[in-house]
C-alpha cells in the first residue's frame, strides 16, 4: 500500500512540475529516449524536493511550485555591444527570487563573467 502512496505522490509531483516549467506532452519512439526522459524527470523531481527542503529549513514560506514561478523573473539577456560583439548577462529578478537564490547559495549569476562573444555577420 505504501508503494501506491509513493507512486501517487511521485505522479502528482511530476504533474505539478510539468505545469511550472510549461512542459508539453512528449511522445518517444525509442527505448533510449524513454529512459532519458525518465532520468530527466527523476532529476527534476529530485531538484524540486531539494528546493522544497532548502526553503523549509530557511524559513521561507513558499512551496517549490511558487519558488519555481518566482525564479522565472531571473532572465538571461543578450547585449549587443556593436561591431558584432555580444555579451550575455543575467537579470537580478525579483527580491523574492534573490532570497531564493541566496538560500540556495547562488551568488554569481553571470554565465561567463566578462566574456564577450564575437558573431560573424
Amino acid at each position: 500500500m505504501d508503494i501506491y502512496k509513493d507512486l501517487g505522490e511521485l505522479e502528482r509531483a511530476f504533474s505539478g512540475l510539468k505545469d511550472v516549467i510549461e512542459m508539453r506532452p512528449i511522445y518517444h519512439r525509442t527505448v533510449s529516449r524513454v529512459e532519458a526522459h525518465i532520468f530527466i524527470a527523476s532529476l527534476a523531481f529530485l531538484l524540486d524536493r531539494a528546493l522544497e527542503k532548502k526553503l523549509k529549513s530557511a524559513g521561507i514560506d513558499l512551496s517549490s511550485k511558487q519558488a519555481w514561478q518566482t525564479l522565472k523573473t531571473v532572465r538571461v539577456v543578450d547585449i549587443d555591444l556593436g561591431r558584432g560583439e555580444h555579451k550575455q548577462s543575467v537579470t537580478q529578478g525579483s527580491s523574492r527570487a534573490a532570497a531564493i537564490l541566496s538560500t540556495l547559495g547562488i551568488k554569481d549569476l553571470d554565465p561567463v563573467p566578462g566574456k564577450t562573444q564575437h558573431h560573424m555577420a
